[in-house]
């Protein structure tokens, strides 16, 4: 592995140094993360103001502020000595270098507990499954609560605390090794788990083919994350036993990457305006060709196909026609489908194949024949709109375009 030699500084001897393998990816990412994280935000409020921003949002706007904090730790740690041999610092350097990065090791473990975290309470604004949401919640609840445990953890590994950087202070401290391990595996554990649950709502709506295909890939970028946490894995003994701990630094190299790369395919699924721009046949809102008239949400548009072209419904208006159903009807509605959650405008969409029987509307439609007998006859299979309210409003094509074809049911 390459080194550079350092001249005498701050009290430092000259000798080998590997504070670059800290510093490069550190300045690359303190451009990069933000960069995409911006994207995410913009994409959000472009079209529904900053109301358009989300739990899941803001959880990934405060792990990418202590993924900025634990990268500015560690540049601060190594101008004072971090990548170097650790019997080439000074006293107050190597105290100071430690201490940095022990308060580093407490934020990264917030950084990436928050990133799956953010990534879960997407996927409750994206997926309506019950099985699916059940899911969620309880992987929520576990990586939340693992979260303070480690974090606690990591704070209070030694007793007194300050012998976990200076270990002349008498005291116990915690198998540094052990809660390592312990991390990694739970960390590269639910990366798994997380990455492999909206595959198979994705693969069995009724999405266009391409559309599942980009869709099932930009959620599984997240294996990069994954891959890099295996990596990182494989250092841990040598960098927790090395009696050279400032100067075997590659666990830390793999803990720059991995909590970057976790924020930055956490912001993918979200940006589906820049994708649909770069890859239009794949991201673009409107599956069959033409111009969508939904919400303008940024995030992946899924809807349902009927036999004729499909544009995404609109977001529920007073003269849109539309019927009341209590929370037990609506529970009652076989979900079978990926389901959106959009901005303030445009509820939610619950996509399945229902039909409305004829007798549930006491109006006259005044669509013509054609239209009746193209849905079905007596029922109506028209996609089903329901605002928070557990009103659904059913959507024909000519209504999209602006005028209200029916009286309200």
């Amino acid at each position: 592995m390459a080194v550079v030699t350092t001249t005498t500084e701050s009290g430092n001897l000259p000798g080998e140094s590997r504070a670059y393998q800290i510093q490069i990816p550190c300045i690359v990412f303190f451009l990069v993360t933000p960069f995409f994280v911006a994207i995410r935000v913009w994409a959000r409020v472009k079209g529904s103001g900053w109301s358009g921003l989300g739990m899941d949002d803001w959880t990934l706007l405060a792990s990418i502020t202590f993924t900025l904090a634990v990268m500015g730790l560690m540049l601060a740690s190594c101008a004072n000595g971090f990548g170097q041999h650790i019997a080439s610092l000074s006293k107050p350097n190597k105290l100071m270098t430690l201490k940095l990065y022990y308060v580093a090791q407490a934020f990264y473990k917030l950084t990436i507990n928050l990133t799956k975290s953010s990534i879960l309470i997407l996927y409750l604004r994206i997926f309506v499954q019950r099985w699916f949401r059940i899911i969620c919640y309880t992987l929520l609840g576990i990586i939340l609560a693992y979260m303070v445990a480690t974090f606690c953890s990591s704070v209070f590994q030694c007793t007194p605390i300050p012998r976990a950087w200076d270990k002349s202070i008498p005291g116990t401290c915690i198998s540094i090794t052990t809660n390592w391990y312990a991390n990694a595996g739970f960390s590269i554990a639910t990366d798994i788990i997380i990455l492999g649950l909206p595959m198979y709502p994705i693969y069995s709506s009724h999405l266009p083919r391409t559309q599942k295909i980009a869709l099932m890939v930009v959620f599984a970028l997240g294996s990069f994350t994954t891959v890099t946490s295996i990596l990182r894995m494989q250092t841990l003994n040598f960098s927790t036993t090395s009696p050279d701990t400032t100067y075997d630094i590659a666990s830390s190299i793999w803990t720059m990457i991995e909590e970057n790369l976790a924020i930055i395919c956490a912001c993918l699924p979200v940006c589906r305006l820049p994708l649909a721009y770069v890859f239009p046949s794949y991201f673009s809102s409107s599956s069959t060709g033409k111009k969508s008239t939904g919400s303008s949400d940024s995030s992946p548009d899924f809807h349902s196909r009927t036999d004729r072209s499909y544009t995404t419904p609109r977001a529920a208006t007073p003269s849109s026609p539309r019927r009341n159903l209590d929370k037990e009807a609506l529970d009652a509605i076989p979900v079978t489908e990926v389901g959106w959650e959009g901005d303030a405008e445009s509820g939610r969409y619950i996509l399945s194949d229902i039909k409305r029987p004829a007798h549930d509307c006491q109006c006259h439609c005044h669509g013509d024949s054609e239209s009746h007998h193209e849905h079905g006859g007596d029922e109506d299979a028209r996609p089903v709109h329901t605002t928070h309210n557990y009103a659904a409003t059913y959507d024909d094509d000519k209504s999209l375009d602006g005028g209200v074809r029916g009286q309200a049911c």
